[in-house]
């Protein structure tokens, strides 16, 4: 590869996938960029990339939390619903640091 290594938190992190793809794949996914436009329905998506080590996450989604997201989206806590103007991505992401908190988000709004 080009000679970064992981750390010994990435590597105790992400223990499992290095025994099953390798280390050079995962410095390989550690430098993937993905980008989820929308979270109906990608909850599950989201939580399994940041779980595997992906580099970055960007969250396109300005919809507000309602009481109607709750049953498609695990990512959202059902307290979260009765906070006004809280967006879904805000939300998401917040749920999302707790399975990784080495992992980097980035929140963009849709214009």
């Amino acid at each position: 590869m080009d000679g970064e290594e992981l750390s010994a938190q990435e590597t105790a992190l992400y223990d499992r996938q290095i025994r099953v793809w390798g280390v050079d794949d995962q410095k390989r996914l550690s430098k993937t960029h993905v980008l989820a436009n929308g979270l109906n329905g990608t909850a599950e998506f989201c939580k399994n990339i940041v779980l595997a080590g992906v580099g970055s996450l960007t969250i396109m989604d300005d919809h507000i939390v309602t009481e109607d997201a709750l049953s498609a989206n695990f990512l959202i806590p059902p307290a979260s619903v009765k906070d006004e103007g809280s967006s879904l991505a805000e939300l998401c992401c917040d749920s999302l640091k707790e399975f990784n908190p080495m992992f980097v988000f980035q929140l963009k709004e849709v214009t």
